[in-house]
């Protein structure tokens, strides 16, 4: 049973973003250059909590919450005139701070995830802006959108650093955009197949990391060994082309080493090639008898190959994560032409994500044994039902806010936990292999 009494969500919140960093951002990009009727701090976390009032965010909408929590009557110019680049480079300089550590489950990775120091998960997601942007987000579907952003995301399972969010037109690569160093040292990335290219397997590779990522549907790749025996008259696999065999195999799981050929970047005007053994793991679909393909570096006695598809589905995390910024914290919502309003609106709604997640840790620790039961999604839910009266906890004196506090805490130690038992979290699902048994019991 949840606890009653009440959770220290100020000081939390106020720990994570302290009133005199905010103040000192703000003078230093410029978003302030003397103090005025609009408070920066107050302004800061109206932005972050400020979105739930009306269904959809509009900076009319942000002004009337900053008003309500205040208990200020402002101009509309005022307010407005507030949404500059300065302002936009502040928020993006919060996001960057906060990232590293805001995002992730805070712990240690358990079961066969226990074998990686983190696993990071890498995607990006398209928003739409108004055609006046086109210039600086040119879309890649010009004949219904003229412009749109992209965020690329790297996100951390355990929130150990090395998460980060970039910005580009739609029109920009996936791949380029994420880049590979030491810092993939013990970890194992998960990609979906817009980041698909052997020279940036290689690059983890060499760099002492790991990958897993689906097999494109034309690669072809030269069988060189196989890593699990089958007893009777098993198919001959070693020197054939993985598509020419596969659809005759007949086993549940298919674990193979294959040889693959491609070419470095040009250097000096001159294309190298190179060589590169991979391990493809195959598993079947119950329902229409074709394997899923995935190809990795991971070795068997790291990542066994029952669990190589469960392990991939992780990366739906990170496809969650796109769902509730845009569901519950508005990311889609863009109502200006000008590119700094939309630029704080972006930065803005990630700030309410990284505040989301410090007080779902928060929660989670307060609840114990339950903590384990609060899913994200329905996280978002409660908490977009309580941001006003955050925001008016975060911005009026201690005094005034107490009861108010006392009925929030209440609600968020009682909504979060889902009374679902039987439906873990896909992590917990991973950690304790409980899909194995799931598969069994089918």
């Amino acid at each position: 049973m949840a606890r009653r009494q009440p959770i220290p969500i100020r000081p939390t919140l106020r720990k994570l973003f302290p009133a005199a960093l905010v103040t000192s951002l703000a003078r230093a990009c410029g978003a302030v250059q003397r103090m005025r009727k609009v408070d920066p701090v107050e302004l800061f976390w109206t932005v972050v909590l400020g979105f739930g009032v009306g269904r959809e965010r509009t900076l009319a909408g942000l002004r009337r919450a900053y008003q309500k929590s205040t208990g200020q009557q402002i101009e509309e110019s005022s307010f407005y005139d507030r949404f500059t680049p300065g302002f936009a480079a502040m928020l993006k300089r919060a996001v960057t701070m906060a990232l590293d550590e805001a995002l992730g489950v805070g712990r240690g990775l358990r079961g066969p995830l226990a074998a990686f120091r983190d696993v990071i998960l890498t995607d990006s997601t398209v928003v739409r802006l108004h055609e006046l942007l086109a210039g600086a987000f040119p879309a890649c579907r010009t004949n219904h959108t003229k412009a749109a952003l992209k965020a690329h995301v790297v996100l951390s399972v355990r929130g150990e650093g090395d998460q980060s969010i970039k910005v580009t037109a739609e029109r920009a690569h996936d791949g380029p955009i994420f880049r590979v160093g030491k810092w993939v040292k013990d970890r194992l990335l998960l990609f979906d197949l817009g980041y698909f290219r052997y020279q940036l397997f290689a690059c983890i590779t060499r760099n002492g990391g790991w990958f897993l990522s689906r097999l494109k549907a034309n690669a072809n790749p030269t069988i060189v060994a196989v890593n699990r025996r089958h007893r009777g008259r098993a198919v001959g696999l070693v020197g054939a082309k993985l598509r020419d065999v596969v659809q005759r195999l007949q086993r549940e799981v298919l674990d193979v080493m294959v040889e693959v050929r491609f070419e470095h970047r040009r250097y000096a005007g001159r294309t190298s090639r190179a060589t590169q053994r991979l391990r493809v793991v195959g598993v079947r679909d119950a329902g229409s008898g074709e394997y899923h393909l995935y190809v990795t570096n991971i070795p068997p006695e790291k990542l066994a190959a029952e669990d190589v598809s469960a392990t991939y589905a992780l990366r739906w995390q990170i496809e969650l994560l796109f769902k509730e910024l845009k569901r519950h914290y508005r990311l889609e919502d863009m109502p200006s032409a000008k590119r700094a309003v939309v630029e704080a609106l972006l930065y803005a709604a990630i700030l309410t994500l990284i505040v989301s997640r410090r007080l779902e840790a928060l929660v989670r620790e307060s609840l114990g044994a339950l903590g384990e039961r609060v899913p994200h999604q329905r996280w978002a839910a409660v908490l977009e039902s309580v941001a006003q009266d955050l925001l008016v906890i975060i911005v009026r004196p201690p005094r005034e806010t107490a009861q108010l506090l006392t009925r929030v805490a209440r609600t968020l130690l009682h909504e979060a936990v889902d009374p679902n038992r039987r439906r873990p979290p896909l992590l917990i699902v991973v950690e304790t292999r409980a899909h194995r048994y799931r598969t069994a019991e089918a």
